[in-house]
């Protein structure tokens, strides 16, 4: 195969033997680590893009802020100290300005109500109409009494009501004695009807039933032979009946049997038309029997009591009467609201009395740090004497909140300044001013050194990434500088040429000792080569031309020289080979050549090698030194070692 296939089959064949696919595995792997390295660099330079402003400029920039923010905390601080002080001195003068304001609205409240003024008069109104309402009141329960009085004498009304039920179910019951007598008679009569009307019935059946025997009778061979059942035997002659007897049924037969199946019908229907009569009959009666007794009943309750008319004279009576009590009772319900309600304005006054009272003393009480006059005993001499001592005292408390009222001012226009002095350096340090400044310049202070923390760790952080960058970067060029190395056109192809070109001298070698001199190999780089005649004045010609002795002695010296180079051409160091078998191809070598090959075989085996042939040449069979003879017979073949 290696002497006869074509450039790149044998080039294959050569990487084969040689092992050179470690080289495809070793350019694989350095490709995943290039690709591997490649993608950590790509990975570490999106990072490094996330902190493209983690720099030196930013840590400085943090640093000054850090250092302002230091110093405006100071100041807020110092601030916060002043407001403090001022806020103090704001507490007394409102706790003054507060207290004048109260002075002033209770002096101003110490005025004499106008109710105090009209008090009396209103009262002897309210006694007038107290009186007025009572008097309606007495008149109102005198005429009430007096309807009651009257209607005491009109009896019970409930009983009167019940003698009234019994009087008009006395006539329900008179007319529905009327009826029962009337409906009594009615299913009296119609049971007599019924009674008839089946008497006639049974009276028909037996006329029908009469004539039917008769006629059955006249023919009873046709009836006879009408019960004859074929295979039976005849009720008569006891023989078994083999046919029936011909002839037609007897005339008007069937008509006498239709009129009695009528007349049945109809004796049926009488009997039941009877049935229901004598049953509504008896309800009937029944029913009149119960309505004559309940009369009776009612009847005997009513003896010697006052008739219907009386009774109606006397609930309508009742029922006037007892309208009258109603309106007078809602009349003296109306007289008393108005009583109590003007009752209620005479004890209002007492209780206005005491309201304004307290009321005064409550105005007084306010003023008491003024030390106001004592009161008089009367009420309205109470109040007006307040009164001119409020506004005497007026102007004097007035004067003292004006002087309060510009001391606040004062002290607001200084702290006022002051907090804009502070907004103005929050402004300028960058930090809101709202709510409370200190605990703002403090969180400002905490998140500005918590980034100067972070910007810190991001450039170290970036120079470790960068570091890892820069590793990556040259793994990543090594790794494609080698898998670009290993390609198949490039190191392989080399390796490839370089042993080609060895295993073909040493071949040639081999060739030369084995021809006797006559052939060697001839080759280029395109993995090709040609046998060189020596013997024809070094004519080059294909292998393909070679005998089958010539074949073998070029695949021979291929075959050894691959033996001998294989374990030091070989990509993972194979082992070297220490056997060869060769198998048939001495048939085709003359004697010289042969005695050749022999000896250049006996030569291996001299250098240590094992050689096994597989052959039929006798002769060289002989030379060997240890045989397996195997012998074949018609069943079996033997196998026997020989020792030369």
């Amino acid at each position: 195969r290696f002497l006869r296939q074509a450039p790149r089959d044998r080039q294959a064949l050569l990487s084969k033997l040689l092992g050179l696919g470690v080289y495809q595995r070793v350019r694989d792997r350095a490709r995943g680590r290039k690709e591997k390295a490649a993608g950590r660099k790509e990975l570490l330079e999106a990072q490094l893009a996330g902190l493209a402003e983690a720099d030196e400029t930013a840590e400085a920039q943090r640093q000054r802020r850090v250092e302002s923010l230091a110093g405006l905390q100071t100041k807020t601080r110092e601030e916060s100290k002043r407001q403090a002080e001022w806020q103090n001195e704001e507490r007394e003068v409102e706790e003054e300005r507060r207290r004048g304001k109260a002075r002033i609205e209770a002096l101003s409240a110490a005025e004499t109500p106008r109710a105090v003024r009209d008090l009396g008069a209103e009262r002897q109104q309210a006694e007038e109409r107290r009186r007025t309402a009572q008097d309606a009141l007495e008149r109102a329960e005198k005429d009430r009494n007096e309807a009651r009085a009257a209607r005491e004498g009109l009896g019970d009304p409930v009983a009167l009501s019940r003698l009234k039920e019994s009087w008009e179910r006395r006539e329900r019951l008179a007319g529905q004695q009327e009826a029962a007598a009337r409906h009594a008679e009615r299913t009296e009569a119609a049971l007599r009807g019924a009674e008839e009307s089946g008497d006639a019935a049974e009276a028909a059946v037996s006329e029908a039933r009469e004539a039917l025997a008769a006629a059955e009778r006249t023919h009873r061979a046709h009836a006879l032979r009408g019960g004859l059942v074929v295979g039976e035997p005849c009720p008569v002659c006891e023989q078994e009946v083999s046919r029936l007897p011909s002839g037609g049924e007897a005339a008007g037969l069937d008509g006498l049997r239709a009129a009695l199946r009528k007349a049945e019908r109809a004796d049926k229907t009488a009997r039941q038309r009877r049935g229901a009569a004598a049953s509504a009959h008896a309800a009937a009666e029944q029913k009149r029997k119960g309505v004559n007794e309940e009369y009776e009943t009612v009847a005997a309750t009513l003896v010697g009591q006052p008739g219907l008319a009386e009774i109606e004279g006397a609930l309508a009576a009742i029922t006037k009467a007892d309208g009258v009590i109603e309106r007078e009772e809602a009349r003296v319900e109306r007289e008393r609201s108005v009583t109590r309600k003007a009752a209620a304005v005479v004890d209002g006054f007492a209780d206005r009395e005491r309201a304004a009272w307290a009321r005064f003393h409550r105005v007084r009480d306010r003023l008491s740090d003024l030390e106001p006059p004592a009161p008089e005993r009367s009420l309205l001499g109470a109040w007006e004497s307040l009164e001119r001592w409020a506004a005497a005292k007026l102007p004097e408390v007035r004067r003292t909140l004006e002087i309060h009222d510009e001391k606040a001012r004062k002290l607001d226009e200084e702290r006022t300044a002051s907090r804009q002095r502070l907004a103005d350096f929050f402004s300028e340090c960058g930090v809101a001013f709202r709510g409370d400044p200190q605990r703002a310049v403090d969180a400002a202070l905490d998140s500005a050194r918590e980034d100067l923390r972070e910007v810190r760790r991001q450039r170290k952080e970036r120079r470790r990434l960068q570091s890892e960058r820069k590793t990556a970067r040259e793994d990543a060029a090594v790794a494609g500088a080698l898998h670009t190395h290993l390609r198949a056109d490039r190191f392989e192809r080399w390796l490839l040429t370089a042993a080609f070109h060895g295993l073909t001298a040493d071949a040639s070698r081999i060739l030369v000792e084995l021809s006797g001199g006559q052939y060697s190999f001839r080759h280029n780089d395109r993995f090709e080569f040609d046998i060189v005649d020596h013997g024809n004045a070094d004519e080059t010609r294909s292998s393909k031309t070679l005998s089958g002795g010539e074949t073998f002695l070029a695949s021979l010296a291929l075959a050894l020289a691959l033996s001998d180079r294989i374990a030091d051409l070989a990509a993972e160091g194979a082992a070297r080979l220490e056997s060869i078998f060769l198998d048939e191809g001495f048939g085709s070598l003359d004697a010289d050549t042969l005695d050749t090959v022999a000896a250049t075989i006996e030569e291996l085996g001299a250098k240590g090698r094992t050689v096994g042939l597989v052959t039929h040449v006798r002769d060289l069979a002989e030379r060997i030194p240890v045989q397996f003879r195997v012998s074949k017979t018609s069943a079996t073949a033997s196998v026997e070692r020989i020792a030369v």
